[in-house]
């Protein structure tokens, strides 16, 4: 019956609970003490330093008793991203060189940029996703090796955005069991990159979007999608665990041509898929790749810290300091006003 109880009710609302509660029982011996007390010695007229000094005792004592029963408070800490995805768009139209020297060189340039600026202890993963994602880098503060694997990549045909940010999805939160062959396989029944994915997330599970502030991801695309799940059906997932997708765009709306396998195309930048995956998913979209961008990717990853961490501290050190330092006062007082300590 011990190990359930928390105390009174003002003591619950402060979180606080004892390891060994048994030993609370203890505190009846100071109303015996005192009882005892009283028995023993003739009844005196009330004097204030003698009744001030007593309940300085009564009080350390109290403190002391219960800090032998291990008391622990629940307390926040603070907590900030410490995992960040980098998706990276390496599809066929990211050859388009209506940004210098093309999308795809000036994505890879800009993905330093932002190694640069975040924090030395940021863990940094990268997938790249054409007609299938691949997951390039666990998250890592290797920055050396990150940047290393970004120049051994090349261009591939297909787009599937979708498949991108589900596979830097399940790598963030491993945890959460996303059934990512499911959902692929969905898709490619389907053979489209529409609709919601067949596999959904325990409800319980499932927070409010933009909440979870141990990790973010960042998709540098130009929003073209063909294959693979729907990308803002991934994106509603990321929401439903609460993972913010900051995006970038890569490219113009007037576009550029190119050509492949003979056959040429015009490729524009699909801004408003990824204004619709950043507004989802409560994250930041920016379209180009200047200093000022990344500058605010940083900051929004940097003003996520919040006190939503709880864990357990046990107080019965400064309890016991206390208890102790009260008892010693109200024995000095006892013997300078009235001679004797008992």
């Amino acid at each position: 019956m011990f190990d359930d109880w928390r105390g009174p009710l003002w003591w619950q609302a402060a979180d606080l609970t004892f390891i060994w509660p048994i030993l609370l029982w203890l505190l009846l011996l100071i109303p015996m003490g005192m009882l005892a007390y009283r028995l023993m010695r003739p009844r005196r007229t009330f004097e204030f330093w003698g009744f001030s000094s007593g309940l300085l005792v009564i009080i350390g004592l109290v403190l002391l008793i219960s800090a032998i029963a291990r008391p622990q408070m629940q307390v926040s800490t603070p907590s900030r991203a410490d995992r960040l995805m980098v998706v990276l768009d390496i599809s066929g139209s990211m050859r388009a060189d209506d940004v210098a020297p093309s999308r795809f060189d000036a994505a890879k340039i800009t993905i330093n940029e932002l190694l640069d600026q975040q924090p030395a202890n940021l863990r940094v993963g990268l997938v790249t996703t054409a007609a299938t994602a691949t997951l390039v880098q666990t998250p890592t503060t290797d920055r050396e090796a990150l940047k290393a694997a970004i120049d051994g990549i090349s261009l591939q045909t297909g787009s599937a955005l979708g498949s991108g940010l589900l596979i830097g999805l399940s790598e963030l939160l491993p945890s959460a069991g996303i059934d990512v062959q499911k959902i692929m396989n969905a898709s490619i029944n389907r053979n489209d990159t529409s609709g919601t994915p067949e596999w959904q997330p325990d409800p319980e599970k499932t927070v409010l979007p933009g909440s979870n502030r141990a990790v973010a991801m960042v998709l540098i695309s130009d929003g073209e999608s063909n294959v693979g799940p729907s990308a803002m059906a991934m994106a509603q997932l990321a929401a439903q665990f609460g993972v913010r997708i900051h995006t970038v765009g890569i490219g113009t709306n007037q576009g550029a041509v190119v050509k492949a396998e003979g056959i040429s195309q015009r490729v524009r930048l699909d801004e408003s898929l990824l204004t619709e995956i950043a507004q989802t998913t409560i994250g930041q979209s920016h379209l180009g790749a200047t200093a000022e961008d990344w500058r605010a990717i940083y900051q929004a990853i940097d003003a996520s810290i919040q006190f939503d961490n709880r864990q357990p501290i046990e107080i019965s050190a400064p309890l016991m300091g206390l208890g102790l330092l009260l008892i010693l006062i109200g024995m000095v007082i006892r013997l300078f006003r009235q001679g004797r300590i008992l």
